[in-house]
Protein backbone atom coordinates (compact mmCIF):
# COMPACT_ATOMS: atom_id res chain seq x y z
CA UNK A 1 0.00 0.00 0.00
CA UNK A 2 1.68 3.10 -1.19
CA UNK A 3 -0.12 6.90 0.29
CA UNK A 4 0.79 10.38 -0.69
CA UNK A 5 0.92 13.21 1.55
CA UNK A 6 1.67 16.52 0.49
CA UNK A 7 2.63 19.11 3.54
CA UNK A 8 3.40 22.09 1.08
CA UNK A 9 2.16 24.81 -0.21
CA UNK A 10 1.12 25.19 -3.47
CA UNK A 11 2.69 21.65 -4.50
CA UNK A 12 3.96 21.15 -7.95
CA UNK A 13 2.82 17.93 -7.66
CA UNK A 14 -0.66 16.16 -7.29
CA UNK A 15 -0.84 13.17 -4.74
CA UNK A 16 -2.45 11.10 -7.30
CA UNK A 17 -0.41 11.76 -9.84
CA UNK A 18 3.02 10.29 -8.09
CA UNK A 19 0.84 7.59 -6.73
CA UNK A 20 0.10 6.48 -10.08
CA UNK A 21 3.45 6.07 -11.20
CA UNK A 22 4.76 4.07 -8.70
CA UNK A 23 1.54 2.37 -7.37
CA UNK A 24 2.93 -1.01 -8.48
CA UNK A 25 7.02 -0.14 -8.60
CA UNK A 26 7.26 0.07 -4.81
CA UNK A 27 6.08 -2.80 -2.81
CA UNK A 28 5.08 -3.06 1.29
CA UNK A 29 3.66 -0.48 3.01
CA UNK A 30 5.01 3.11 2.42
CA UNK A 31 3.73 6.51 3.18
CA UNK A 32 5.67 9.58 1.03
CA UNK A 33 5.12 13.01 2.68
CA UNK A 34 6.04 15.98 0.24
CA UNK A 35 7.72 18.61 2.61
CA UNK A 36 9.57 21.46 2.79
CA UNK A 37 13.55 21.65 3.33
CA UNK A 38 12.45 23.27 7.00
CA UNK A 39 10.38 20.54 7.85
CA UNK A 40 13.74 18.17 6.90
CA UNK A 41 16.00 20.00 8.89
CA UNK A 42 14.01 19.67 11.69
CA UNK A 43 13.15 16.09 11.42
CA UNK A 44 16.87 15.31 10.39
CA UNK A 45 18.28 17.35 13.60
CA UNK A 46 15.70 15.32 15.80
CA UNK A 47 16.21 11.72 14.71
CA UNK A 48 19.69 11.47 13.25
CA UNK A 49 21.91 14.35 15.20
CA UNK A 50 22.60 16.75 12.08
CA UNK A 51 21.16 20.09 11.89
CA UNK A 52 20.88 20.89 8.09
CA UNK A 53 18.27 19.83 5.61
CA UNK A 54 18.55 17.10 3.57
CA UNK A 55 16.35 16.17 0.31
CA UNK A 56 15.19 12.28 1.49
CA UNK A 57 14.70 10.99 4.68
CA UNK A 58 13.55 7.02 5.65
CA UNK A 59 11.89 5.76 8.90
CA UNK A 60 11.71 1.74 8.71
CA UNK A 61 8.81 1.23 10.96
CA UNK A 62 9.04 -2.49 9.65
CA UNK A 63 8.93 -5.31 12.08
CA UNK A 64 12.28 -7.67 11.85
CA UNK A 65 10.62 -10.97 10.75
CA UNK A 66 9.01 -8.72 7.44
CA UNK A 67 9.58 -9.41 4.21
CA UNK A 68 8.18 -6.13 2.91
CA UNK A 69 9.65 -2.56 3.43
CA UNK A 70 7.26 -0.45 5.53
CA UNK A 71 8.19 3.06 7.10
CA UNK A 72 7.77 6.54 5.99
CA UNK A 73 9.71 8.72 3.09
CA UNK A 74 9.90 12.39 3.49
CA UNK A 75 11.15 13.89 0.58
CA UNK A 76 12.14 17.65 -0.26
CA UNK A 77 9.64 18.50 -3.08
CA UNK A 78 10.39 22.73 -2.66
CA UNK A 79 10.84 24.61 -5.84
CA UNK A 80 8.69 22.55 -8.09
CA UNK A 81 11.75 19.84 -9.24
CA UNK A 82 10.59 18.08 -12.17
CA UNK A 83 9.37 14.42 -11.33
CA UNK A 84 12.58 12.97 -12.48
CA UNK A 85 14.36 14.76 -9.77
CA UNK A 86 11.23 14.12 -7.00
CA UNK A 87 10.77 10.05 -8.23
CA UNK A 88 14.44 9.43 -7.66
CA UNK A 89 14.76 10.90 -3.88
CA UNK A 90 11.48 8.61 -3.34
CA UNK A 91 13.34 5.46 -4.93
CA UNK A 92 16.60 6.67 -3.32
CA UNK A 93 14.56 6.81 0.50
CA UNK A 94 13.02 3.14 -0.78
CA UNK A 95 15.84 1.38 -1.25
CA UNK A 96 17.09 2.33 2.02
CA UNK A 97 13.74 1.15 3.84
CA UNK A 98 14.94 -2.35 1.86
CA UNK A 99 17.92 -2.34 3.14
CA UNK A 100 20.04 -0.76 1.18
CA UNK A 101 22.98 1.59 1.87
CA UNK A 102 25.72 3.23 0.15
CA UNK A 103 28.24 3.76 2.65
CA UNK A 104 30.86 2.35 0.20
CA UNK A 105 31.50 3.39 -3.34
CA UNK A 106 30.04 -0.26 -4.74
CA UNK A 107 26.70 0.65 -2.95
CA UNK A 108 26.45 3.63 -3.88
CA UNK A 109 26.79 2.39 -7.32
CA UNK A 110 24.50 -0.46 -7.22
CA UNK A 111 21.91 1.94 -5.38
CA UNK A 112 22.42 4.69 -8.21
CA UNK A 113 21.64 2.32 -11.07
CA UNK A 114 18.68 0.53 -9.10
CA UNK A 115 17.07 4.20 -8.62
CA UNK A 116 17.74 4.89 -12.65
CA UNK A 117 15.93 2.09 -13.58
CA UNK A 118 13.41 2.29 -10.76
CA UNK A 119 12.76 5.77 -12.58
CA UNK A 120 12.83 4.75 -15.82
CA UNK A 121 10.08 2.50 -15.14
CA UNK A 122 7.77 4.76 -13.45
CA UNK A 123 8.58 7.91 -15.86
CA UNK A 124 7.67 4.33 -18.96
CA UNK A 125 4.45 4.61 -17.01
CA UNK A 126 4.37 8.57 -17.31
CA UNK A 127 4.92 8.61 -21.59
CA UNK A 128 2.00 5.79 -22.06
CA UNK A 129 -0.81 7.55 -20.39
Amino acid sequence: MIDVCVILKNPGFCAEEIKNLIGDIIEGCIEIVLADPGYLRVLNRKYRHIDSATDVLSFDLALCNEDRPEGTIYVDGRLFPPMEALLERIFHGYLHLKGYSHSNEKDAAFMSREVDSLVADALGKQVEN
